[in-house]
């Protein structure tokens, strides 16, 4: 192939939906080569990154039957064919593994795969394989580093070498930066997709608890886990969100669903425009941050007024210092407590349980025994915490949910929205607390790029001291958060935001696979020639 006509075909760590879906239509390169063409790519640069613990051995074979379904009778929709990549801890019915990266779960497995696999089974989309995660959803270790799991070894960061990739969908935000398939899709119980979104510079929607069902997930909180897609772009990510969105029999909280009819969320993405929309700007913690985030997210703030925004500044939170001066431990029970009863409820309603696993206390006794699971220097802290947490009085539990659940809504979040009159409010990501707060109150977030740190910026490492938390080239995000089911509003927000200020495409990752569908098939090059 020549290079001019190479240079034709769009990148793969560019191509968007609507490209795949147009070329595969027009017959410019099929599944089976697109798979072909992303497997190179894992196998390019996964001993780099760790981002993507297996590849599904069926792939190829599925790719080849949804071709010949497509010509036989058309495409089902927009997702037909299209190779996604999911996090390590949704059970999907095939010979892949769903283990929360612990060497504790190979082989384990339940009757029913998750809903969200059927759902995206069901429109075409091929699971291309499992990602990487922080082992147990970072709810394991107190010492250990996000990305790190026992099973995939440490996954780091796509935007300078031994970067933080954050967790705990750590593999899913880096594979899907890095182009190995056109999208992923991550849970988060409190922050673990907007966190890692935010550190692989791409589009992460946290949705309503509820909005997606979270049965054949491996669980932390009945309260707060949603699953969520991780994609490229805004309008990439409302697709796969209307798809996976949804009432499910096997999850009570999709009861809750206001709409018989779940939204065309992409169909969102098609202008600027945002007049009408008012938009709450915080008044405390942003100037506490560096003047690098700062400055990025004052230049938001204006770029959303002229995309026809209201902006509201200095909207405050009646809880914040209550909830800075709240004992981190007593916060931290609330979701403990729910661990403790939701992963053992998990463990025994696994149909294959090759080591008899029934409670916490099990995978405790195990995982303090494993050599790979590099105990005690990665210590299983968050566990016992969760012992700690069930033992509490039933009332004082209660109690200390209420409170929870006033600071992030009537005092928190619900409570500036209305007080405010607002459509939404916006943070930087590298704010945490609001993050939390959202978690608590089950609200919906969508992360967008929003800038990264200056070549002077100073290297910090995280907690562990084996990764750059922050440093030259790491990216930052724009959270926008919103009440419960308004992905509507906070997609237009993020799509007028992500088109006028095309963030993404400033930067590449420092390392980038250079396997091209070109290189798979020709046909792209030679249809354009004609």
């Amino acid at each position: 192939m020549s290079a001019s006509n190479d240079s034709q075909i769009p990148k793969l760590i560019d191509l968007t939906l609507h490209d795949i879906a147009a070329a595969l239509d027009d017959g410019l390169f099929t599944s089976e080569q697109l798979v072909q063409a992303y497997q190179r790519r894992i196998s390019e640069v996964d001993n780099t990154f760790h981002c993507v613990l297996e590849v599904n051995e069926d792939a190829i074979n599925i790719a080849r039957k949804l071709d010949e379904e497509r010509r036989r009778s058309g495409r089902r929709g927009p997702l037909h064919g299209v190779p996604i990549l999911l996090k390590d801890n949704i059970h999907t019915a095939d010979n892949m593994q769903t283990t929360a990266g612990s060497l504790a779960l190979v082989g384990a497995g339940l009757k029913h795969e998750a809903t969200v696999a059927t759902k995206l089974r069901e429109a075409g989309a091929i699971l291309l394989g499992k990602t990487n995660m922080s082992e147990w959803a970072n709810f394991r270790s107190e010492n250990s580093s996000g990305g790190w799991s026992a099973r995939g070894q440490q996954c780091v960061g796509p935007y300078c070498p031994l970067q933080d990739p954050s967790g705990s969908s750590s593999g899913s935000g880096v594979a899907t930066a890095l182009g190995l398939a056109l999208a992923s899709i991550g849970t988060e119980t409190d922050g673990s997709i907007t966190h890692p979104a935010a550190k692989s510079n791409i589009v992460g929607i946290k949705p309503t608890v509820g909005l997606v069902a979270r049965d054949g997930v491996i669980p932390i909180s009945e309260i707060q886990d949603t699953v969520g897609p991780m994609a490229r772009t805004v309008k990439d990510a409302a697709e796969i969100l209307t798809i996976i969105a949804g009432r499910s029999d096997f999850d009570n909280r999709t009861q809750q669903i206001p709409f018989d009819v779940i939204p065309d969320y992409a169909a969102l993405c098609q202008a600027t425009d945002i007049t009408g929309i008012r938009i709450g700007v915080p008044k405390e913690g942003i100037h506490d941050m560096l003047l690098s985030v700062i400055n990025r997210f004052d230049n938001a703030i204006h770029e959303l007024e002229k995309a026809g925004a209201e902006m509201v500044e200095n909207v405050d939170f009646a809880c914040l210092k209550e909830w800075d001066d709240w004992d981190h431990v007593e916060k931290f029970s609330i979701m403990s407590a729910d661990f403790k009863k939701a992963i053992d409820r998990y463990l025994q309603a696994l149909d294959v349980n090759p080591k008899n696993f029934q409670t916490l206390e099990d995978l405790i006794a195990w995982t303090e025994k494993q050599p790979e699971e590099e105990y005690p220097s990665r210590d299983t802290e968050r566990w016992h915490g969760a012992l700690r947490a069930a033992d509490l009085p039933p009332e004082e539990l209660l109690r200390r949910r209420e409170k929870a659940l006033r600071c992030s809504k009537q005092d928190g979040i619900l409570g500036a929205l209305e007080t405010n009159q607002l459509d939404a409010l916006i943070y930087p990501c590298t704010d945490k607390c609001h993050i939390t707060l959202a978690a608590l109150a089950g609200y919906p977030i969508i992360t967008v790029p929003l800038g990264y740190y200056p070549s002077h910026t100073e290297e910090v490492k995280n907690k562990r001291g084996n990764l750059i938390e922050t440093g030259p080239g790491v990216p930052f995000c724009l959270c926008i958060i919103g009440r419960p089911f308004s992905e509507e509003v906070l997609i237009r927000i993020a799509y007028a935001f992500e088109q006028l200020t095309q963030v993404r495409s400033q930067r590449q990752p420092f390392l980038v696979p250079t396997t091209e569908i070109g290189d798979v098939f020709a046909t792209w090059s030679t249809k354009q020639a004609r």
